[in-house]
C-alpha cells in the first residue's frame, strides 16, 4: 500500500524521530453483553472506524474510562489513546454508541484524550494510527476516507455528521483539537487526509 508521509510536517516528524506505538492494552469494563454485533452491516462486523477526541481538556485517559465505565448505558466507545496508551475497554465484536446510528452499527470507534506538547501530539497520533490499522487489518478492511455517498473505512466523528448522521450528531471531532495541536506546536495543519497517509503506512507494517 502506498503512503506519503513526507507532505505533512508532523508526519514527517513521526518518520524522522522513528516514533513507535504502543501496545494495546485489553481492559474490557464495559460489559460485553451491552450491545449486539453490527446491525448496519450486511455479516454483523464493523467495515469503518470512527475518530474521536475528548474535547476534555483537563482529563486523563483513565478519568475518561472511569467515567465510561460509569456511565456506559448512556455513550461509550471501544478504546481511548493518549500518548503512552492503547486502551481497549469494550470488546470491537460488539457495538458501541458513540457516534449515533447508522456509524454506531458499523464502527469500531475510539477517543484521543488531548494531550500537550509536541512529542506527546506526534506518539498519540502514532497510536491512534496503528489502533485503527490495527482494527482494520483485523476485521479486512482496507484503509480508504469517508466519501459522502456513506462508503470509505476511515471517518472522523465530523465525517459522520456531515455525511450519514442526518442530524443525530453534530460533532465536529477531532478537527479542532488536530488543528490546535498542530498549529501550536508545529505551525502546520492536521486533517484527516494526513492521518490517512498515517494509517496507511501502519496498515504496510501486518
Amino acid at each position: 500500500m502506498q503512503y506519503n508521509l513526507n507532505e505533512n510536517g508532523i508526519n514527517r516528524y513521526i518518520l524522522n524521530n522513528h516514533i513507535n506505538h504502543a501496545t494495546i492494552t485489553v481492559n474490557h469494563v464495559i460489559p460485553s453483553d451491552t450491545t449486539d454485533v453490527y446491525s448496519e452491516t450486511e455479516d454483523g462486523k464493523p467495515n469503518m472506524v470512527v475518530v474521536h477526541e475528548t474535547a476534555n481538556p483537563n482529563d486523563s485517559i483513565w478519568g475518561e474510562i472511569n467515567y465510561e465505565k460509569a456511565n456506559y448505558n448512556k455513550a461509550f466507545v471501544h478504546a481511548f489513546v493518549d500518548e503512552n496508551q492503547i486502551i481497549e475497554i469494550s470488546p470491537t465484536d460488539h457495538e458501541a454508541w458513540g457516534a449515533a446510528y447508522p456509524a454506531n452499527g458499523r464502527a469500531v470507534q475510539f477517543e484521543q484524550v488531548e494531550v500537550y506538547g509536541a512529542n506527546n501530539f506526534a506518539r498519540e497520533l502514532v497510536n491512534a494510527a496503528y489502533y485503527t490499522a490495527y482494527k482494520m487489518n483485523e476485521y479486512g478492511m482496507i484503509p480508504s476516507l469517508a466519501q459522502a455517498n456513506g462508503t470509505g473505512t476511515l471517518w472522523s466523528h465530523h465525517n459522520v455528521t456531515q455525511y450519514i448522521a442526518n442530524g443525530k450528531t453534530d460533532h465536529t471531532d477531532p478537527d479542532g483539537y488536530w488543528a490546535n495541536r498542530a498549529s501550536r506546536y508545529f505551525g502546520t495543519s492536521y486533517t484527516m487526509k494526513d492521518f490517512f497517509e498515517l494509517v496507511k503506512y501502519e496498515y504496510s507494517h501486518f
